[in-house]
């Protein structure tokens, strides 16, 4: 069977479920190839459905049937009992992938016994215009044909790289979490701009210009940020007069410990599948503010 012709189960009918389904389908997967479970929202699968024609589903038994991989799309402090509940349900072939912080595959590999086929990774939601980076790590039992549809499958909405599992908290911190690093940044360009009399239609435009203009010189040239930066940076200019500032405000610093603080919290979040049942997952992770 050739790798276009995949079909995907889902698990779980949120944001990221969304951006990889309309991805996919952009790509030319075909609607009807992917199928949607939650635990309980009727209303998100009708309008999942209604959007792009994926086939729903309460029962997961049905959801299942017949899917080659199955995207475990679900909050971390869910897995637990969303893997509980789909193993019954799971044929010897199927390769299982999880897209949510923190979860190890030796705990999807406890709850998934005799499953060989597991494989973690981490999107972001540029996969719904299929531009995100996407990092993967499969399990040792994984066999390379069941990789290669995962891999193929994430290589629809964007790019992948594969990375040890030891590194998964950082790609976590760093580009699944990424994206709202740049929103944030954009939020405060649009209000500076605002302050300073830009209609926001004007200044939106200038911004998204701007850090998809950054992004693409970064991408293409080869050339480090900082050096790209120095080239933008004329001495006494308005740019070193900015710099200036976000220096002075330790902006460098901030967004080092945000990163830092992310990846910490992605390795919290898998001590609370690794040393918990799903009942007290949830609750510790409540305690913790997840």
């Amino acid at each position: 069977m050739a790798q276009s012709d995949t079909t995907v189960a889902l698990i779980g009918a949120g944001k990221m479920a969304e951006c990889l389904i309309a991805g996919w389908i952009e790509a030319g997967l075909a609607p009807q190839a992917i199928a949607v479970t939650n635990r309980r929202n009727d209303q998100r699968l009708a309008e999942l459905a209604d959007r792009y024609g994926v086939r729903t589903a309460r029962d997961k038994a049905a959801v299942l049937q017949g899917a080659q991989v199955v995207v475990m799309a679900v909050k971390p402090v869910d897995m637990a009992t969303a893997l509980e509940q789909v193993a019954p349900h799971l044929g010897a072939e199927v390769a299982v992938v999880s897209v949510a912080a923190g979860i190890r595959l030796e705990a999807m590999a406890r709850r998934l016994p005799g499953q060989p086929h597991l494989v973690r990774a981490m999107p972001n939601t540029a996969s719904r215009l299929r531009q995100a980076v996407t990092a993967l790590c499969a399990a040792p039992t994984c066999s390379p044909a069941a990789f290669d549809r995962v891999r193929w499958l994430f290589d629809q909405v964007g790019t992948t790289v594969e990375v040890g599992e030891e590194a998964f908290d950082a790609v976590t911190a760093l580009s699944g979490s990424g994206p709202a690093y740049v929103y944030l940044l954009v939020e405060a360009m649009l209000e500076a701009a605002r302050d300073l009399g830009l209609p926001d239609g004007v200044a939106r435009d200038l911004a998204v210009g701007t850090v998809v203009g950054a992004g693409s010189m970064l991408r293409h040239t080869g050339l480090s940020p900082a050096e790209l930066r120095r080239q933008v940076t004329s001495p006494n200019g308005t740019t070193a007069a900015a710099i200036a500032v976000l220096e002075e405000m330790a902006m460098p610093a901030a967004v080092r410990r945000a990163v830092n603080r992310a990846a910490a919290r992605s390795a919290e979040l898998a001590a609370l599948v690794a040393d918990d049942g799903p009942d007290h997952a949830r609750a510790r992770a409540a305690a913790m503010g997840s």
